[in-house]
């Protein structure tokens, strides 16, 4: 079943949303009009109700945005085969204001907590009302209770991944406290701190890819130093490393926290896989 992000962020009152998230539909706002066939509307009105449709026509599991009356949290539910897109006008009486929305009906629709499941936040789309989400595809599985997300370190998302090693680095002893945050800082390295030999760097990659691997790899080679130490976590498939920078597998690192971490990190894994 494919999976599928859409955020309500149109014209409406907050009254109307409620009423939306209410009967557990999803919808988008494009003109006032009735019709609900994708060519009679312009460019991002038209892709919008094509992949609406398309979610009727096949299926999908479904992770649906109200920020304005939910910050925290995300309703998940189910298009089913054969679910029709349809035109619903909704009003805000006191408000004075009304409008036609394409809507389409969860079913198995349930609000989900950003505490309890923070990747759904942390993963989720920008800068677009409705599109495929298949990063989030398993999680949105998990949660409405059709399959449980294999407990291997290859169903982590790389934000996940990098949490994971971060604490292995902390549990080992190799780093001691972080410099910046975790990923998305530098485009060579994932994790910046200081350890007890200096400047600890460190890149974390799902890939098998010999070619990235490579490049990961000679990237992170140029920032050595006298002092400090780089290490690349990588599939145990991956090619050996330049001497200078130490290998370190995921699967070891996933095994090792599992069966020798603390009770928190076997806590944090099952959290990080919705279990």
């Amino acid at each position: 079943m494919q999976a599928a992000f859409i955020r309500h962020n149109f014209r409406c009152t907050p009254r109307i949303l409620e009423d939306l998230w209410r009967d557990r539909r999803i919808a988008v706002h494009y003109e006032e009009s009735w019709s609900t066939n994708p060519q009679d509307y312009y460019t991002s009105g038209r892709r919008a109700l094509r992949k609406l449709w398309d979610c009727c026509e096949s299926g999908a599991v479904v992770g649906a945005v109200f920020r304005t009356i939910r910050p925290s949290s995300m309703l998940v539910g189910e298009v089913e085969v054969g679910s029709t897109v349809e035109a619903k006008q909704y009003s805000d009486v006191a408000a004075g204001e009304s409008f036609i929305y394409k809507t389409v009906r969860l079913a198995n629709a349930r609000e989900v907590l950003y505490r309890d499941y923070p990747l759904l936040a942390g993963i989720q789309p920008r800068m677009t009302t409705i599109t495929g989400w298949p990063s989030a595809q398993p999680y949105l599985m998990a949660v409405l209770g059709h399959t449980k997300v294999p407990q291997q370190v290859s169903s982590l998302h790389p934000s996940q991944l990098e949490v994971l090693c971060y604490e292995y680095m902390r549990w080992r002893g190799d780093i001691e406290v972080l410099l910046l945050p975790i990923g998305r800082n530098m485009l060579d390295v994932d994790i910046v701190g200081i350890g007890p030999s200096g400047t600890t760097l460190a890149q974390v990659t799902h890939t098998t890819e010999p070619k990235a691997i490579s490049d990961k790899v000679r990237r992170l080679n140029s920032y050595g130093a006298a002092d400090g130490r780089l290490l690349f976590f990588g599939p145990a498939s991956a090619e050996s490393v330049p001497s200078s920078v130490e290998f370190v597998s995921i699967e070891e690192v996933f095994q090792a926290l599992q069966e020798h971490g603390s009770a928190a990190h076997r806590q944090m894994i099952n959290r990080m896989l919705a279990w």
